[in-house]
């Protein structure tokens, strides 16, 4: 969620790859709340969140098909390292069983991570929780593309990345791959400093 390996881990299908791309590409959602607040974020009607805490992420989300959606913190130890994205075809809360297994995957997933990622040297991310749909190494390489080119940091690049896909209705991922094949540069959108000329 945070840091040089942020991003989508993993996916159950294509639809939910592009939700949780989704929430990458915009900074909010449901994945976001859980993380920042380190609590369970449980919306059963994804609808009534449109114009209130999600105001760019449920519309699409909805469109996707995604009617309501439960998010769940990844806690190890005192850190908070992910958050597991439930979603519902249907307006309604989880039943009991779904909530429980929901929430003893919360507690397991953290310390399998942990356990697989111990086997690599940082900042490596470990190949198991390297997700193939979800680009991540081009998506660190176009940020670092984006920054040299421009001469600002990684992260403002990334954002950079991020606003573009939002605004051109891609996601992350396709738009890191045309920058890292050098087929789109994000142009420099900064006010001219003053003294300096090009």
């Amino acid at each position: 969620m945070s840091g040089h390996n942020s991003g989508p881990v993993c996916s159950s299908s294509e639809r939910v790859c592009r939700l949780e791309d989704l929430q990458f590409s915009l900074g909010e959602g449901p994945c976001h709340d859980a993380y920042v607040t380190g609590a369970i974020v449980t919306e059963p009607n994804l609808a009534e969140r449109t114009s209130n805490d999600w105001p760019n992420y449920a519309p699409p989300a909805l469109d996707l098909g995604a009617c309501a959606v439960f998010a769940f913190p990844l806690h190890l130890g005192i850190s908070t390292v992910g958050v597991l994205t439930l979603y519902q075809d249907d307006v309604g809360l989880l039943t009991d069983e779904q909530d429980a297994d929901g929430r003893a995957l919360a507690l397991v997933l953290p310390r399998i991570m942990a356990a697989i990622q111990a086997r690599e040297l940082a900042p490596l991310l470990a190949d198991e929780l390297s997700d193939v749909d979800a680009h991540r190494a081009e998506v660190h390489q176009a940020s670092g593309i984006t920054a040299v080119q421009l001469g600002i940091d990684i992260h403002d690049a990334l954002v950079r990345i991020r606003a573009h896909a939002y605004t051109t209705d891609q996601t992350v991922a396709a738009v890191s791959q045309a920058i890292v094949a050098r087929r789109l540069h994000l142009g420099d959108d900064r006010p001219p400093q003053p003294g300096v000329h090009e």
